[in-house]
């Protein structure tokens, strides 16, 4: 499947300039049409008019007018390449809800959403509305931060084929999928990681584990590299080839290493990969890595995810 449909999520007063260029390379690349998305809101207007609906609809109107008027300039470079660009704009307090609304009327293959960066020390911050959209948007999310990316794409499948939990393994080639339809459209090079952690040594106590500490290492490296394998055949990737890395390390430190290392311009996740981003729905760690991750990140669902949010209250 080809990317046709991107929605990009548009918030009033960021400086969506880098936005701008990674969804025209994408749409460039990949021939798809673009709705450039603005959820909007002003409380101050609301409260001037709360006792009178009649005005207050006509106040809301007329801003939406003004933030259409606003976002029309953006659209000129994909009107240069004749790429198929509208603007959507919608009053409503709550952006997540708003977004994830519209993914349901407009039904995109992805979507694109700016997070803030900490000004110091350059971090990313994800704040209510970013984890909202992280947890319910069905489709997969791409997170583009103030970073741009290379002349040939770096995109990287972060996969987990050894699960420990009953997890559909058609997650990873979902995973695999997406980032190869990022390289597609950006004309980059496929890499693809896979962290996994043996037992320290330190915290093993029964003497039959210790003695036998280091057949239990060879073990548990030998059924990694084995799933691994098995699930690159298909892209003709082996666990020997230079785009594929595997890491013998906890999952946090291994992916923010891999991707500096790698020079990463995208990494692609699942939502619920035990190696990657199983916790994020919960707040865990994995709150760490997206902060300091140098790369943009596409967050991708499990087949027959279904939103909490429906498409009208």
């Amino acid at each position: 499947m080809d990317i046709g449909r991107i929605l990009v999520n548009i918030e009033q007063g960021n400086d969506n300039h880098l936005l701008m260029e990674k969804v025209l390379r994408l749409a460039e690349g990949s021939g798809a049409k673009v709705e450039l998305f603005c959820c909007c809101y002003n409380a101050s207007l609301y409260s001037s008019y709360l006792f009178d609906k009649t005005s207050l609809r006509r106040a809301e109107e007329a801003y939406v007018r003004h933030v259409e008027a606003e976002l029309e300039p953006l659209t000129m470079p994909f009107n240069e390449l004749n790429i198929d660009v509208d603007i959507d704009v919608c009053w409503h307090r709550h952006q997540a809800e708003a977004v994830v609304r519209k993914v349901l009327r407009f039904e995109p293959d992805m979507v694109l959403h700016s997070v803030k960066q900490h000004s110091r020390l350059g971090h990313s911050i994800f704040d209510q509305a970013d984890w909202q959209l992280i947890r319910e948007c069905p489709v997969p999310l791409l997170l583009v931060k103030q970073k741009a990316w290379s002349d040939g794409g770096h995109v990287a499948a972060a996969v987990d084929p050894f699960h420990e939990c009953d997890v559909p393994a058609a997650l990873d080639q979902n995973i695999l999928a997406w980032a190869s339809r990022l390289v597609q459209a950006l004309e980059g090079d496929l890499k693809v990681m896979h962290s996994f952690s043996v037992l320290p040594h330190s915290v093993i106590f029964d003497e039959h584990l210790v003695t036998d500490f280091e057949r239990m290492q060879h073990t548990v490296r030998t059924l990694h590299v084995e799933a691994l394998a098995k699930l690159l055949q298909p892209y003709g990737l082996t666990t020997d080839s230079p785009a594929v890395t595997l890491k013998e390390k906890e999952p946090r430190q291994a992916i923010l290493e891999y991707v500096n290392e790698a020079h990463i311009d995208i990494l692609v996740a699942g939502s619920v990969a035990r190696g990657v981003l199983d916790r994020i729905l919960v707040g865990s760690t994995i709150e760490r890595v997206l902060d300091e991750l140098h790369a943009d990140l596409m967050v991708v669902k499990p087949a027959g995810f279904i939103s909490s949010i429906k498409e009208t209250d």
